[in-house]
């Protein structure tokens, strides 16, 4: 039951707005990956992508949203970087960079950073992010929600 419950609620993102949808989505993975054994939410999160085939993470990853979040203009890492971040291993510009350096050689490193940058951007959003144009963060939600969506149905997919 409950795995309909979330798919249903994944369904249901498809009328709403970028902004909507988006804070929907990732209460449904977050509500998936809790169903997951393990004693932390970071265990939890592994145990569902331990679940993932290789061809369907990397068919993940070479979706064209992917590159539009990595490939920003300016770049995503400008816009999501929290203003204390010293350029350091957990640097979102280090993050994004894994990314794009291990979608074909380690496509589950690259996912577990793309699952670390959808989180920066969703503690942004939660914290009334917004650029100064205004179409980044549009952007950025845009791509970032078809993301979410593509994770949401490959996670239920591998709920018991």
């Amino acid at each position: 039951m409950e795995r309909e419950q979330i798919l249903n609620e994944i369904i249901s993102t498809q009328s709403l707005s970028d902004y909507e949808a988006f804070d929907t989505l990732w209460v449904a993975l977050t509500k998936a990956v809790n169903l997951m054994q393990g004693e932390s939410e970071r265990q939890r999160t592994e145990s569902l992508f331990k679940k993932l085939s290789e061809e369907e993470i990397k068919r993940l990853l070479k979706d064209g949203s992917v590159d539009s979040l990595i490939f920003l203009d300016p770049p995503l890492e400008t816009v999501i970087v929290d203003p204390d971040e010293k350029p350091d291993e957990d640097s979102t510009a280090r993050i994004i960079a894994k990314v794009r350096s291990s979608r074909d050689s380690d496509p589950r490193e690259a996912l577990v950073n793309l699952g670390e940058i959808l989180r920066r951007i969703r503690d942004k959003h939660a914290h009334g992010f917004k650029t100064e144009s205004g179409s980044e963060d549009n952007e950025i939600l845009s791509s970032a929600r078809k993301i979410l969506y593509l994770l949401c149905i490959l996670a239920v997919s591998k709920l018991d």
